[in-house]
């Protein structure tokens, strides 16, 4: 399990800090988090490349439920996955 830390918590924005993750969860996580209508903006960064750490920023709508946000932007990454090997696995049946 990675460590998770919050960095910073407002009533329309949240910094986590995730351990042990590169830039392949942050690009896909934010880039997930951009589609959802109450995310106003989303970025992450690798603070310094020697550390091993990610920061995700998310900046909601006023309003938004940031817990609910964050479970149907990990639902849609899910079903995106899940998808994803479904297709793999007809196209690795059919070769």
């Amino acid at each position: 399990m990675k460590e998770l830390k919050i960095v910073k918590k407002t009533e329309r924005e949240l910094i986590l800090e995730i351990r042990g993750e590169d830039h392949t969860l942050g690009n896909l996580f934010a880039k997930e988090a951009l589609n959802h209508p109450d995310v106003t903006y989303a970025a992450y960064r690798i603070p310094h490349p020697l550390q091993d750490r990610l920061e995700i920023y998310i900046s909601f709508r006023e309003g938004a439920d940031m817990s609910k946000v964050l479970r149907e932007i990990h639902d849609r990454i899910q079903k995106y996955l899940q998808d994803f090997m479904r297709e793999v696995e007809v196209k690795i049946s059919e070769a």
